[in-house]
């Protein structure tokens, strides 16, 4: 059989239909799918549903692509007597987004098999035609757990009115999944919403639930009303501890700089961490420089949950006060409150942050890199990410890292480079396509894509030909990104390489080359 990206440049809709049934290999059936969307040649309809089951991704896309003559095939799908095959056209036709598919999912809501029914209302929310509310609203009565839920997430994707009362009754349903779907939705309808979810929040409004105040309360944060301050304050005195988190994270959402007083009192003296830490996430949301000092000082904090929160805090209120102490909670003895610094150190974006961030690059086996919670190529990863933030003052830092640090310190450097995107990287990265270690050269490869400089399109072709499958698939793909015509015929042969990756790369370049010519 031919190769795929071959049977679609000769539009061989015949041929790739025939690859839908290869048993040998799943990645050519899934390639075929993908090309027969591309082509959107009605032909294949029948033949991609016939495959939906076991390439639901693939096929489904396809179907998406060759649009409306799909529907009414999937809709007699979705009527015959395969319960499978009628879960997933039901999962289809939401996908689709086609207003005709509304009766028949509407119907399917009445299946006998739970799956169909929740995928139908799934379809119906992603659809969001206002004609299957009264069918969801009774939906949220199913007996089936999932369904109710869905319903509920669908109802909120409609957004209509209507759907409230129903949905504030779901609010206390017996199980954490329904309330939390209720939730969802209520945030979705959104402004309509507010006053019903300030008087649960209130106490004038029970439920079998006792707990049904804290999804009312992180609805109110989703929808972000100013009317919910006052009512999400008075809950930060409140016994219930969750509710108090709740409440604090909510205000975090509304955004009003009222709240930065009563969130650094919460920041600093609530008996509950958890409660603190989303004191410190919500400060961190409002971005008011009050809570700056407060934030710093908690990075000092016995409570690893509430280092961390402080420290993402102050990154994302870009805090340059926050530097200094950030660089030291590089060294913490806990990986999430080193990686939450060093990404903070990236957004915060101050140079001053390179040399210490470029040191982690060269560390070889050091007992912070080394934790459980975040390894050596994590943590490298994570510095490389903020030196990709800080951008043109780390470009000379991190091409001597990629000249000679180890193994780990190089790839992390590549990566950062591509993300930078500086011209002055293309040469150092052309040499490092030749590392002796692959994962260093699929790296510079997609730096080298990245960055789009004709000047690594040699050493991308001969990459072309690299032992390992993983630097040829990326050097397939940045030779797409460069779009230069010389890499035509090397990526052409790439087409017949032994591994599919490689060859569904060569493919997508040759399609984007032949759009951008």
């Amino acid at each position: 059989m031919k190769q795929n990206g071959i049977l679609k440049v000769e539009g061989d809709v015949r041929g790739l239909i025939d690859a839908l049934s290869c048993e040998e290999d799943l990645h050519v059936r899934w390639d075929a799918a993908e090309a027969l969307g591309h082509m959107g040649d009605v032909r294949a309809v029948g033949p991609l549903i016939a495959v939906l089951q076991d390439i639901r991704w693939a096929a489904s896309s396809a179907l998406r692509e060759i649009g409306p003559p799909a529907v009414p095939p999937l809709v007699a799908a979705l009527e015959g007597v395969d319960e499978g095959l009628r879960e997933v056209a039901a999962w289809t036709l939401g996908q689709m987004g086609d207003e005709r598919a509304v009766k028949p999912l509407i119907a399917a809501l009445g299946d006998g098999v739970e799956d169909v029914r929740r995928a139908a209302a799934g379809a119906l929310g992603r659809i969001g035609d206002p004609r299957a509310v009264e069918a969801l609203i009774t939906a949220l009565g199913d007996a089936d757990a999932c369904v109710r839920e869905a319903a509920a997430g669908a109802l909120g994707q409609i957004g209509d009115p209507q759907a409230l009362e129903a949905l504030i009754a779901a609010l206390a349903g017996e199980t954490q999944e329904v309330c939390r779907g209720a939730a969802e939705a209520l945030a979705e309808i959104g402004v309509p919403a507010v006053m019903p979810l300030i008087d649960i929040l209130e106490g004038k409004i029970k439920g079998r639930r006792a707990d049904m105040r804290r999804p009312a309360a992180w609805a109110l944060g989703q929808i972000e009303d100013k009317r919910a301050m006052s009512p999400l304050l008075a809950t930060l005195e409140d016994p219930d501890r969750d509710l108090r988190r709740a409440s604090a994270e909510a205000l975090g959402h509304v955004g009003d700089t009222g709240a930065v007083e009563p969130l650094i009192a919460a920041l600093e003296g609530d008996a509950d961490d958890h409660v603190r830490e989303a004191a410190a996430g919500a400060l961190g949301r409002i971005g008011d420089t009050r809570a700056a000092m407060p934030l710093i000082a908690a990075l000092g904090d016995p409570s690893e949950g509430l280092r961390r929160a402080s420290a993402e805090a102050l990154g994302r209120m870009m805090e340059p006060r926050g530097v200094v102490s950030l660089i030291c909670s590089i060294e913490d003895a806990s990986g999430s409150v080193r990686e939450a610094a060093i990404r903070a150190l990236g957004q915060i974006g101050d140079p001053e942050a390179v040399e210490p961030l470029v040191s982690l690059l060269r560390q070889e086996d050091s007992g912070a890199a080394a934790s459980p919670s975040m390894g050596e190529w994590g943590l490298c990863k994570r510095a490389a990410e903020a030196l990709g933030e800080i951008g043109i003052p780390a470009v000379e830092p991190l091409i001597a890292v990629l000249e000679d640090a180890d193994k780990i310190g190089r790839w992390a450097a590549a990566e950062a480079l591509g993300q930078i995107g500086d011209v002055r990287a293309v040469e150092p990265l052309v040499v490092a396509l030749g590392d002796s270690d692959h994962d260093v050269r699929k790296a510079a490869a997609e730096a080298l894509g990245q960055i789009g400089d004709s000047r690594a399109v040699g050493a991308l072709i001969t990459a072309l030909k690299d032992v390992d499958k993983g630097v040829r698939w990326v050097a397939a793909a940045a030779l797409g990104q460069i779009g230069d015509a010389h890499a035509v015929e090397p990526l052409t042969a790439a087409l017949d390489d032994s591994s599919w990756l490689v060859r569904r790369a060569a493919a997508k370049a040759l399609a984007e080359m032949r759009r951008s010519s």
